[in-house]
Order: C-alpha cells, then sequence, then structure tokens
C-alpha cells in the first residue's frame, strides 16, 4: 500500500504581506501530479490545513477545489486531522457524510482520536488519528487530574490505542511537538517555554509508522519510522535553507516499509541575499530567480532605504538588516532543538520555575525583588491548591 505524508498547508499564509495562495496552489497540484504518477493509495495530511481557525475565502476556496479532484478523480483514501491552526469545529463539519466518498476528516473525537480501516486490493491497514488536542481536554476523557501536560495526554492516548491494535500494521496520525526536532520562527510559540507541549517520541515506537505534524523541517524523530513530512512552504526566512516536500512510503501487509523523501519545486523559493548593496546589486545581474522570496542580510556602509532601493531589482523582497561583517559567511538558520535530555529536565521543573521563565522569556523590563518574590508566592499557592485538589 503506498501512502503520500504530508502536514502543515496553513492554506491562505503570507509571507512578508505577500499571498502566498498561488505558490500553495502550485504545489498542491504537484501532489495530485504525484498521486497519479506514484499510484498512491492513501493521502495523509497531519494537521494545520488552513494558517488561522477561521480561513481566508481563498483558502477554503483552494482546499475545497483540491479535495473535489483527489476524491471524485482518483478516489484514494484521504485522511487529515485538525492541527492547532485549525478550528476543530470547522474541519469536523461534515465528516461523517465525507466517509461514504473515503475521505476521513477528524477535527475533534469524544476519546480523543479515532480508529480507522483501510483496505485496498486485500491489504489492511489500522489508522489512529489525533488531531491537536489540550491537556485539559484528554484529563476530562481520562478523568485522571494528573495529566497537565502533552506528553501525559499522549501517553494517555496511545495507551488507549494500544488496545485496538490488531495483527495489521498500524499508522499513527498526530500532530504534536515531539522532543528532539528542530524548530524554527514560524511554528515557535510562547507555550513551549517550559516544556509544556513536548511530546516524547517513545509513545509512538510500537506503530509501524507516525505521521507526524506541526515542526516545518522534514526530519526523522530518533527511528525512521517517526516522522514529519515538514510544511508545504518555506513560512520564514529560518526556513530558508530547509528543503520542503513530502514522504512517500510502502508498507506491506507484514508491517515492511520503504520510506523515501520526496521533494517540491516552488514558483518562488525563499533566499536569503548576502553581502554589500553593491555586491547585492552586481550579483542580481546574472541571478535568473529575481521573482523569489528574498531577505537581505547586508554589510558595509550603512544606505537609507535599502529595501526600497532592492524592490525595484526583486519585487518580493521581504525585508533588510545590517549584520557584522564576520557573520557574512554564515548561512545557519534560527532552527534550534529540544533534546530528549532538555525534555526530561523540564518535566521535574515546578509550575513556579516554569512560569519564572515565561516571564523573563516575554518580559521587557527587569523585576525588582520584592516584585519576584510577590509572583513566586501567588504561584505557588496556585501550585499548591492544584496538588490539593
Amino acid at each position: 500500500m503506498k501512502i503520500l505524508h504530508t502536514s502543515d498547508w496553513h492554506l491562505g499564509r503570507s509571507l512578508g504581506g505577500f499571498s502566498l495562495i498561488e505558490d500553495q496552489r502550485y504545489i498542491l497540484e504537484q501532489i495530485l501530479e504525484t498521486i497519479e504518477r506514484e499510484k498512491v493509495d492513501v493521502l495523509i495530511i497531519a494537521g494545520d490545513i488552513y494558517d488561522r481557525s477561521i480561513p481566508s475565502e481563498e483558502a477554503v476556496e483552494l482546499f475545497n477545489e483540491f479535495l473535489s479532484k483527489v476524491v471524485l478523480e482518483h478516489k484514494i483514501y484521504t485522511i487529515a486531522i485538525a492541527g492547532n491552526h485549525d478550528s476543530e469545529e470547522r474541519i469536523d463539519f461534515g465528516s461523517k457524510l465525507f466517509e461514504n466518498q473515503n475521505l476521513y476528516i477528524v477535527g475533534k473525537s469524544s476519546k480523543g482520536y479515532e480508529k480507522l480501516q483501510v483496505t485496498v486490493s486485500n491489504e489492511c491497514i489500522d489508522v489512529f488519528l489525533v488531531p491537536y488536542i489540550e491537556p485539559s481536554k484528554v484529563r476530562e476523557i481520562a478523568g485522571d487530574e494528573n495529566i497537565k501536560r502533552h506528553d501525559e495526554a499522549m501517553a494517555y492516548l496511545v495507551g488507549e490505542m494500544k488496545k485496538e491494535k490488531t495483527e495489521n500494521p498500524s499508522i499513527v496520525v498526530a500532530h504534536a511537538f515531539v522532543t528532539g526536532g528542530e524548530v524554527s520562527d514560524s511554528e515557535r510559540r510562547l507555550s513551549v517555554v517550559g516544556g509544556a507541549e513536548f511530546v516524547n517520541a517513545e509513545n509512538f515506537k510500537d506503530f509501524t509508522y507516525t505521521a507526524l505534524g506541526h515542526l516545518h523541517k522534514r526530519q526523522a524523530m530518533g527511528r525512521n519510522y517517526i516522522r514529519y513530512s515538514g510544511s508545504l512552504l518555506k513560512y520564514s526566512i529560518s526556513e530558508a535553507n530547509q528543503p520542503k516536500g513530502y514522504v512517500l512510503l510502502d508498507v506491506d501487509q507484514k508491517g515492511n516499509l520503504e520510506i523515501e523523501e520526496k521533494s517540491f519545486n516552488v514558483l518562488r523559493d525563499v533566499r536569503i541575499l548576502k553581502g554589500s548593496v553593491e555586491e547585492i546589486i552586481a550579483a542580481s545581474e546574472v541571478d535568473e530567480h529575481k521573482d523569489d522570496y528574498v531577505y537581505a542580510k547586508l554589510t558595509g556602509n550603512y544606505v537609507h532605504d535599502v529595501t526600497a532601493r532592492l524592490r525595484h531589482i526583486y519585487p518580493y523582497i521581504l525585508g533588510s538588516e545590517w549584520v557584522a561583517e564576520e557573520n557574512k559567511a554564515n548561512t545557519n538558520t534560527d532552527d534550534y532543538v529540544v533534546s530528549n535530555t532538555d525534555f526530561l529536565k523540564t518535566k521535574e521543573r515546578t509550575i513556579t520555575e516554569v512560569f519564572m521563565e515565561f516571564l523573563n522569556f516575554v518580559g521587557e523590563t527587569d523585576f525588582e525583588a520584592d516584585e519576584i518574590e510577590m509572583i513566586e508566592e501567588i504561584v505557588k499557592e496556585v501550585e499548591e491548591e492544584k496538588n490539593e485538589a
């Protein structure tokens, strides 16, 4: 059975004030071509279909157009879950009606996940769909007040899913922040402070394959069969050096896997230009891709309103900044990695420690000693009340 794993489409997103809807349409057409060329049996979309909970009309039309072609023309299993950017109610609308067309969209679930059995040419796999869900909802489902973090919530859901496993190969589709993943600016959230969102990759080790969404870099999480497909496009400057594409896998009835990473051709790439204004202008004379989204990291003498000047050459310029000369050759992005060791350390922290880290992260001014003491006392009181409850 051939499966295409994709995620984090963020339909309707813009970059530097430029709408990406045509760029997204260009990529979705490639997915349709791949489905036909590779004879794909199952399409998996692991969350963040839209960029916001109330998507634009253009975004909804594009998704509707895509689904119509997949379901009515290609007639393959199409499986999608809600991500943290999606509205679970809107994504879930009409889902029961769509099942007759082998279209399964799960925005929410009374038990936190749904199980689906997919059968193609006498081969059968079990698919567990876990839309993005807050620990508070899982706490209600489980009736367990000890569930406070995403890892504890996922551990509970995985435990329940394992009870429904059969001899068939099993695939988990989840939207989560798995530890060890490289994170870029476009998915960084303040709530990541303190490790509240982190999920241990070990939760998924007993399944044949885990199709993850949420982090925008295509990457395996410790094991080859636990993977992020990466986002549809480069959605921030920090993703400029990341190849974008999808994961194509072939699974047989015994659970044997063949996994390939495939890349997209883009309508406009995201690039970082480096050098003095004069060097960038000179290099542009032989640049065949002036319509790319570019960001300039400038060295040398300051030039007034340089972005406007460069816009005459690069119409989709996103901005510019002046950097030190020694950083000119630095091609690193702003990605950072959350290791499993860091994850385990954060689990040992008190709520007080996590909250103080959060204040330090977002605060623009330093706190006085008496203010810090007052904050710590209030948080401790809240923490003690929750522990006694």
